[in-house]
């Protein structure tokens, strides 16, 4: 149908008379066949575009595993930052979310690596295991040597992490899939003191309950 609608749209004016079989002949074949390579290329396109969404979207742990996820804000009227995670479980049933405040503001991506830090102390203090860690920058298993802050921290995360856990990961997961625990960082930056929620927090109520449908 594509093809034929290019067609009639393309075709030379002195041949507008003709019926769609003698079109089609007017066509060179070296013309059909670049028809048909610009068909296949929207095609794929098109499937791209839908595995995108399709990856972009928080999918839970597997059976008996936690997934944490963890993000951070930054706040220039309040000149703090917070960094969060949320903690939940196979069955997509909510269990901890942790608030921390930072004392200065960072920049984002090292908010994120010292929330990581943080929250594999707090894990380990908590003995839980099994867990998934979701980053959204995919530098925790880089092998480049970093001798900045950020990769100063990551090192730091990576040598806690090794000494922790028996049967826990870190994964990266695009912004996109991260929306509970990005709005709930942002609503952070206003509060006055850390906090452990031990029930979904009201801001991200609507997000969770989503995400187990």
């Amino acid at each position: 149908m594509l093809l034929e609608e290019w067609q009639d749209a393309n075709l030379p004016r002195a041949s507008a008379g003709l019926s769609t079989d003698a079109q089609q002949q007017h066509l060179s074949v070296p013309l059909q066949q670049q028809l048909v390579v610009i068909i296949q290329q929207q095609g794929k396109q098109h499937a791209l575009r839908r595995t995108s969404l399709v990856s972009a979207q928080w999918s839970p742990p597997s059976s008996g595993r936690y997934k944490c996820n963890v993000d951070a804000a930054f706040s220039e009227r309040f000149w703090r930052g917070k960094f969060c995670s949320l903690v939940k479980y196979i069955q997509l049933q909510f269990v901890l979310a942790k608030v921390l405040q930072f004392g200065q503001i960072y920049p984002i991506a090292i908010g994120e690596a010292l929330g990581l830090y943080h929250v594999i102390h707090w894990m380990q203090d908590m003995r839980f295991d099994n867990i998934d860690f979701e980053l959204t920058r995919d530098a925790f298993h880089s092998r480049t040597v970093d001798v900045t802050e950020f990769g100063t921290v990551i090192g730091a995360c990576q040598h806690l992490f090794s000494s922790s856990f028996t049967n826990s990961r870190v994964e990266f997961i695009r912004r996109q899939a991260n929306t509970a625990t990005h709005a709930l960082a942002r609503e952070a930056t206003s509060l006055a003191s850390p906090t452990i929620y031990y029930a979904i927090p009201h801001c991200i109520k609507t997000i969770i309950i989503n995400e187990m449908l």
